[in-house]
């Protein structure tokens, strides 16, 4: 009994640490990861954005022009986000990337 009880909690688990590889961050310069709500003191009023989509959205909202677009080579876990009229060029990438670099 007790090891039908093993594969749904090692699934929850897996589940849980591939949910965590999914969230967006922004990468800095040197390669480094913060969370995205660091963005907040550029970019007042962020709010709970969470990727680069919901990002360039807001941006657009707000009446900004916005340039954005996967990076070579990353699958589409990292991409470049300008928004010329905020002197902003972000990369967001998924949290697995940086994970590397920690």
């Amino acid at each position: 009994m007790r090891l039908r009880a093993i594969p749904p909690l090692l699934l929850a688990w897996a589940a849980g640490a591939a949910a965590a590889d999914t969230r967006w961050m922004l990468m800095a310069r040197h390669g480094e990861c913060a969370e995205i709500a660091t963005l907040e003191r550029r970019v007042p009023g962020l709010g709970s954005v969470a990727s680069p989509t919901a990002f360039a959205e807001r941006m657009r909202r707000d009446g900004l022009r916005v340039i954005s677009e996967p990076l070579a080579d990353t699958g589409g876990k990292a991409v470049q986000v300008k928004v010329p009229e905020k002197n902003l060029s972000l990369v967001f990438v998924m949290q697995e990337l940086c994970s590397r670099k920690q």
